[in-house]
C-alpha cells in the first residue's frame, strides 16, 4: 500500500507500560533527558507527524512547528490551520491524505489510539521504546489493546541510554 512512506512510532514508557499517569501529562514532565535529546535527534528527519488530540493539546506549541496530522473526531472533514491537518479517522482516508502530501516519513507520537489505528493498519514499520526505569500502577497504556490480534515485530537494537537504567529499544514489524 505504501511502499515509499515509512511509518516510525516514538514511545516513552515506564516499566509497567504506561506513556502517562494521565492524558493531559507530558512525558517530558517524567522522561529523562538522555530520551529527549534522542526524540530531538530523531524528530528533524520526518516529514510529519501523527498524534491524537489529547497528545496535540498537551503539546501544541511545540507541534505547530512542523507538518502535523491530528486524529480529532471534532472534525467531519479535514482542517487545516497553518502546519497542522486535523483529520477524523472515520471521515477522511488518512493514507490517501499522507500519500497526496508525499510524505516519505511520518513520526507516529500517540496517543493509545493513535498507535492503535495504525498497527491495525499494519502501518507501523518500526517503533522506537524507551523504558524509563519507574512504575505508575495505573495511567495511559501504550495501546488500548481493544480488537487486537497478535501483531510481531523484531529487536533491531537496545541501548542503555543512561545510568539510572533508561533503555532505548528498536523494533521492526515482522509480520
Amino acid at each position: 500500500m505504501f511502499p515509499r512512506t515509512k511509518f516510525t512510532a516514538f514511545v516513552a514508557t515506564s516499566i509497567d507500560g504506561r506513556i502517562a499517569k494521565n492524558p493531559k501529562e507530558l512525558s517530558s514532565t517524567w522522561t529523562s533527558k538522555e530520551d529527549w535529546v534522542f526524540f530531538q535527534k530523531s524528530l528533524p528527519g520526518f516529514d510529519a507527524v501523527v498524534v491524537g488530540f489529547n497528545t496535540y493539546k498537551v503539546s501544541e506549541n511545540r507541534l505547530k512547528k512542523r507538518n502535523t496530522i491530528v486524529f480529532t473526531s471534532k472534525v467531519k472533514k479535514p482542517k487545516k490551520v497553518g502546519s497542522v491537518t486535523f483529520l477524523n479517522v472515520n471521515n477522511s482516508d488518512v493514507f490517501d491524505f499522507i500519500k497526496k502530501m508525499n510524505y516519505k516519513k511520518v513520526a507516529i507520537l500517540g496517543g493509545p489510539r493513535v498507535y492503535d489505528f495504525f498497527l491495525k493498519n499494519k502501518m507501523l514499520h518500526e517503533l522506537s521504546v524507551t523504558i524509563e526505569p519507574l512504575v505508575f500502577g495505573a495511567g495511559v497504556p501504550m495501546f488500548t489493546g481493544e480488537k487486537f490480534t497478535k501483531y510481531n515485530f523484531e529487536l533491531q537494537s537496545a541501548k542503555r541510554l543512561n545510568k539510572k537504567g533508561t533503555i532505548l529499544l528498536k523494533y521492526k514489524y515482522a509480520s
